[in-house]
Order: structure tokens, then sequence, then C-alpha cells
């Protein structure tokens, strides 16, 4: 189903924008927060190869979305407690929330897709049984 490779493809590229580079005067706490949350995209990128179920397209719909919120609101206040993890991204604000918008768009798409496919079209192709029909020797 490539809506949700495509989703797996950009959560993996939420993850390593997210990556925090170097640790800067943040504390070992705010460097482990936003370590985490950079693996959170980047598992969540894995598990979505492995099995596209409903309950990781939700995740990998709400975890950029509230990387993106974080990141704005930390740069909008820098005197918040998100600042110094939001701050540790490889890249500028711009461009982590745009990718961040992104996935989570590109996720919820996938969802849709995924709940409005028919129970059917999901398991593949219908097997063709078959029957040997017998005939009656005389």
């Amino acid at each position: 189903m490539w809506p949700a490779w495509l989703t797996a493809a950009v959560l993996a590229g939420c993850g390593v924008v997210y990556f925090p580079l170097h640790r800067g005067d943040a504390s070992a706490q705010a460097y482990g927060v936003a370590l985490g949350l950079s693996a959170l995209c980047l598992v969540l990128a894995l598990l979505l190869t492995v099995r596209s179920a409903v309950p990781l397209l939700a995740a990998a719909v709400v975890g950029p979305a509230a990387l993106a919120a974080a990141k704005l609101y930390g740069s909008a206040t820098p005197s918040a407690r998100v600042s110094p993890v939001t701050d540790l991204t490889l890249a500028p604000t711009w461009i982590a929330v745009a990718v961040a918008v992104a996935a989570s768009l590109v996720a919820l798409t996938a969802l849709c897709v995924r709940v409005a496919a028919p129970a059917a079209a999901r398991r593949g192709p219908a097997r063709r049984v078959a029957v040997a029909s017998r005939t009656a020797a005389d």
C-alpha cells in the first residue's frame, strides 16, 4: 500500500530533521527528550514499513503534529520549558515545521485510505478454488 510507504519515508525525514545534532548548552534531560522525539518518528517509520495498522497511522498523524506545535510554541516563547528541547533540532524552524506538517498530512491521508478501503481489498486478491466436477462413468 503506497500511502503507508510514503508515510514511512516522510516520517523518517521528520526523524532526521528533528535529530539533535549537538547538545549545546542544553541540559541532559532536554537533550534526551529531543533525542527521544526524533527516535519516535524513526521508530514509527520503521513500524509502518512492517505493518500499516490503523493505530500506527493514527500515531503517525499525532506525533509529527505535536512536534510541529512544540517547535512553533518553543520558538514563539523562548522562555517556555519546551524551548531548550526544540532548539536542538538539526534543521531551522521553518524546515522542521514544514517537514513535520507534511508528515502529519501524509499520515492522515494514509489513515483515510486505510479506513476507507474495504476489508476484502486489504486482504489481497481472492483465490479461486478449482472445483473438480465428477462425471458419471457409464
